[in-house]
């Protein structure tokens, strides 16, 4: 499959012929103010947060996400000591940047040094993914970083979040999960969906944004997209399914992502071609349709 980030001119110029096709209602002026705003939305750089304690597998999901050795792993010390960004995508600076940011509960001192880093960092998130090791039954130093530092900067800004259940192949019985099938066996996957639930209940988030995954088995990382991309506004869907690795991009990911990007682009013109807007929308998606005939 085609990586969306070798595609993107290619989608910029199929919306934009949409409406080119309508010039007669449309000003060379209208149609540059268009133009700027598709390439705004198709080449967008967005910026995810991968917060959670440390040790719970944040670089890990980094590089599975991503499909690329993005971030430094280790089985023994904490590795992300200062905030990584790490950027993808485009060679003029476009695509996305993970932020790659320290784990909580490694010291008494070092979490009073992350709340202030959080604090700073936060508000310049598109996204959040919390990650939770899914076998860690101590959730009381994240539930009190998330709703004394996170929480009230999501809200005040509108940041979306997911919470991710990371190493869901270490949740017991252990012994049971499938490693040719790369998934949990019976008993795992009720234990799974306990945790989603106790994690739904302490923080008080809605089961849809909770997702059960494990970096290293590649397993969930499908939904976790489709989650991700379920959750994020329309105008920034598209920045990062183009990043994401292939493989976990659904159909239903994809078509939600560039369905945002025309959702986007529609409201954008309504405004910009507001004179002719009633005249020219009806052709426009019927045009559209016929393009991309699954966004309607």
């Amino acid at each position: 499959m085609q990586n969306q980030t070798n595609d993107s001119q290619a989608v910029a110029d199929r919306v934009f012929d949409v409406f080119k096709r309508n010039e007669k209602y449309i000003t060379p002026e209208q149609l540059r103010e268009i133009r700027q705003r598709i390439d705004g939305v198709v080449n967008y750089h967005a910026r995810v947060g991968i917060l959670g304690k440390t040790g719970v597998g944040k670089s890990s999901l980094c590089n599975a996400l991503f499909g690329q050795e993005i971030a430094p792993v280790s089985d023994v010390d904490a590795c992300t000591r200062e905030p990584q960004t790490i950027n993808l995508g485009l060679q003029d600076g476009k695509g996305i940047s993970l932020l790659d940011v320290p784990g909580v509960g490694e010291s008494e001192s070092r979490d009073e040094e992350y709340s202030a880093l959080y604090q700073r960092l936060l508000p310049e998130l598109d996204l959040v993914l919390w990650v939770i090791k899914g076998d860690d039954r101590a959730l009381s130093i994240d539930e009190r970083f998330y709703k004394t530092i996170l929480l009230p900067i999501i809200r005040a800004r509108t940041i979306p979040l997911v919470f991710v259940v990371n190493q869901s192949d270490k949740v017991e019985p252990c012994k049971e999960w499938d490693w040719e099938q790369h998934r949990p066996g019976l008993e795992q996957a009720r234990n799974l969906q306990a945790k989603r639930v106790s994690i739904s209940r302490v923080f008080d988030v809605p089961m849809v944004r909770i997702c059960a995954v494990s970096a290293e088995e590649n397993y969930g990382l499908v939904e976790l997209v489709e989650k991700i991309v379920k959750t994020l506004p329309d105008e920034k869907k598209w920045g990062f399914t183009r990043e994401a690795r292939q493989e976990h991009v659904s159909t239903m990911a994809r078509h939600e992502s560039e369905k945002g990007l025309w959702e986007t682009i529609k409201t954008a013109a309504a405004e910009i071609i507001s004179e002719t807007w009633d005249v020219v929308s009806t052709c426009i998606s019927s045009i559209a349709s016929r393009v991309f005939g699954w966004m309607f």
